[in-house]
């Protein structure tokens, strides 16, 4: 038995040996991901994306980007070339498709002296923001056709080994997992698995070649368990979206149908809606059409109800962005909390390298990493469950499914701060990066 252990441990030994090691492994090159390692890069350390697709993904069609997001990717050193293509919204406008009942609210702020300045709030293309993203990488940061299938941790060592779907493994000293909400790094951490919200969201693009006459504002309008709304990114574009409550069974049946079945389904949901939404629904390439169930990780619990340690990962491994926080749409946050996250998350792990000695890498730095990942959580936990729990609420107030939630919509959650409630989380800003140099976050033994 003990030259079986030897061998085998020998044989081990010898593989381990042939796998390579990187520094810091992102996992998934989302916005989360790609933000992740440009504020990882902006901070002097190095980092490996590993992407399961063979090109930045396009689902998903646009992206509302508030104050919050704005201040994200200025500290990312981005933000400028995205200013200059995209629309500065005017204001937020609801209506009550059953009542009439409207509720407008500009997107500026009064200071002393009457003076007055836009919060800065556009739609930006997702596939626009991925490519302004990695362009900011350095050369062979990402690796594209790099499906992770599972992760391996042995107590004994300091390193996660992660295995590809080509066959091959690679060790890491530091994973991040922004694989989305179905998320294998956080199942393989033990979070909570995802649960349906019963909800359904459709999206869609709209360019007009010779421009549109839509004013600058996000629309939305509200009906018996449906809300629709649209949003122009520029003079030519303008992002579309519908949210509303199926059947499982309808689910698999317009899951399974095409796009056009999908268009002719949308219609009818928003017939005895009025303003531009039919026709843009009407007006939309095929291929920009897009239905995804709304999953959540997170539905309407109590901080104490929280699975706080599991949240701060395992080992020197965690997860940000919809791995971590999968939020409803109705608050336009998911990709903003994504960008805040990758400042947050590189701030603190700035600050806990030049503690660890990375080159080595042993038992006490995975600690440090792991302390640094607690810090993370603990400057993230309450505004993730301020706005999960947020999302939950106007969605469901907002689909108005019930006579009961209708009322609640349309007479007091609407007059008293329905869109005002936008602003509320808009306003938040995660700060800057600060400008560190670390030689040993570039010592990579692997070739990219």
């Amino acid at each position: 038995m003990n030259s079986l252990l030897f061998f085998l441990s020998v044989v081990l030994c010898a593989r381990m040996g042939d796998i390579p090691e990187e520094d810091i492994v992102i996992v998934g090159g989302g916005v989360a991901g790609l933000a992740t390692a440009l504020a990882l890069h902006r901070v002097g350390l190095k980092s490996l994306l590993l992407e399961r697709a063979d090109s930045l993904r396009t689902a998903g069609a646009a992206f509302m980007m508030w104050p919050n997001a704005w201040k994200a990717l200025d500290a990312l050193g981005v933000a400028h070339s995205l200013r200059q293509n995209y629309s500065l919204l005017d204001g937020i406008s609801g209506c009550s498709n059953c009542t009439g009942v409207q509720k407008d609210v500009l997107l500026e702020k009064r200071g002393k002296g009457g003076v007055s300045w836009k919060l800065e709030s556009r739609c930006i293309e997702r596939m626009a923001l991925l490519e302004v993203l990695a362009k900011a990488l350095p050369q062979g940061s990402v690796k594209f056709n790099s499906k992770i299938v599972s992760l391996y941790k042995n107590s004994s060592s300091p390193f996660t080994t992660l295995d590809l779907a080509d066959g091959t493994s690679m060790r890491a000293k530091i994973v991040i997992g922004c694989d989305g909400v179905y998320s294998l790094v956080a199942k393989w951490i033990g979070l909570p698995p995802i649960k349906s919200s019963g909800r359904f969201a459709l999206r869609g693009m709209v360019t007009y070649p010779q421009g549109h006459d839509l004013d600058k504002l996000m629309a939305q309008v509200w009906g018996k368990g449906v809300k629709a709304g649209f949003i122009p990114c520029t003079d030519k574009q303008v992002y579309w979206f519908i949210a509303t409550r199926l059947h499982p069974k309808d689910a698999k049946i317009l899951g399974d149908a095409d796009a056009e079945t999908v268009r002719r389904w949308a219609l009818e949901l928003v017939r005895e809606f009025g303003g531009p939404v039919a026709e843009l629904i009407k007006s939309s390439p095929a291929e920009t059409l897009n239905l995804a169930e709304i999953k959540l990780r997170w539905a309407w619990v109590w901080p104490w109800q929280w699975e706080w340690k599991k949240l701060f990962g395992k080992g020197s491994v965690t997860v940000v962005g919809d791995a971590l926080h999968p939020v409803m749409p109705d608050l336009g946050q998911g990709a903003c909390l994504a960008l805040e996250d990758a400042i947050v998350l590189a701030r603190c792990l700035g600050n806990a390298i030049s503690d660890v000695n990375i080159a080595r890498w042993g038992h006490e730095d995975e600690k440090t990493i792991q302390s640094c990942f607690k810090q993370f959580l603990h400057q993230r936990k309450w505004r993730m469950f301020a706005i999960s729990n947020g999302s939950f609420v106007m969605g469901n107030v907002q689909d108005g499914c019930s006579k009961f939630m209708r009322f609640v919509r349309d007479r007091i959650f609407s007059p008293l701060f329905s869109m005002s409630y936008f602003l509320f989380f808009a306003k938040y800003d995660c700060g800057a990066l600060p400008i560190l140099s670390h030689s040993r976050g570039s010592s990579s033994s692997s070739s990219q």
